[in-house]
C-alpha cells in the first residue's frame, strides 16, 4: 500500500469524504439506483484505520443523510418507513464499526505480541535477527543499543571452585 494512502486512511477527513461521495452518488442517481450499501466502505475503513469514535460518528451521519434524500428529493415513503430505515441502517452500521473495531484493536495487540518473539538456536544460542543469525550479544547491541560486559555467575564460580584440584594448585 503505498505511503500517502496509508496516511489518508488514517485521518478522519479522509473517510468523511469518501461517505460524502457515496451520499452524493445516491443523490444524483435517484430512486432507481441506491447506494446505502457503500456506506459499510467508509465505517469499515474508519473503524480498522482511524478510530471507532468516527466510525460510530459515521454510522449515524450517513443513514441521516439518506433520510433526507429520501424525505425532501425522493419522496416515496411515508416518514414512519423512512425512518424505519434510517434506524435499521444506523444499527447495522453501529454493529459493523463495533466489531470492525474490535477485531482491529485484538489484531493489533496480537502483532504486538508477535513482535516481542526472538527465535533463538537451540544449538548454538544464535538469534535470528532480520533475516540474519547473529550471537546474543550482537543482537542486544543492534536492537536496543546495549553494550555488553561479560562476568561470570556465582553459580559458575562455584563450579570452577569445586572443579579445583586440592592444594596450593601448582600441578604436581
Amino acid at each position: 500500500m503505498p505511503a500517502w494512502l496509508r496516511r489518508a486512511l488514517t485521518r478522519w477527513w479522509f473517510h468523511a469524504l469518501a461517505g460524502s461521495l457515496i451520499w452524493l452518488l445516491d443523490l444524483l442517481t435517484g430512486r432507481l439506483l441506491l447506494f446505502p450499501i457503500l456506506f459499510v466502505a467508509p465505517v469499515s475503513l474508519s473503524a480498522w484505520f482511524c478510530s471507532a469514535r468516527v466510525a460510530y460518528v459515521l454510522a449515524v451521519l450517513l443513514p441521516l443523510g439518506r433520510l433526507v434524500i429520501a424525505g425532501v428529493v425522493e419522496k416515496p415513503l411515508p416518514l414512519a418507513y423512512a425512518l424505519g430505515n434510517m434506524l435499521i441502517r444506523v444499527v447495522v452500521l453501529a454493529w459493523m464499526a463495533y466489531f470492525v473495531a474490535r477485531t482491529a484493536r485484538q489484531t493489533r495487540q496480537l502483532e504486538e505480541r508477535l513482535s516481542g518473539l526472538v527465535t533463538l538456536c537451540a544449538w548454538s544460542k544464535t538469534v535470528e535477527y532480520q533475516g540474519e543469525w547473529i550471537s546474543f550479544e550482537e543482537y542486544l547491541k543492534r536492537r536496543f543499543s546495549l553494550m555488553v560486559t561479560h562476568g561470570i555467575s556465582p553459580a559458575e564460580m562455584a563450579k570452577m571452585l569445586e572443579t579445583e584440584t586440592p592444594g596450593d594448585g601448582k600441578p604436581g
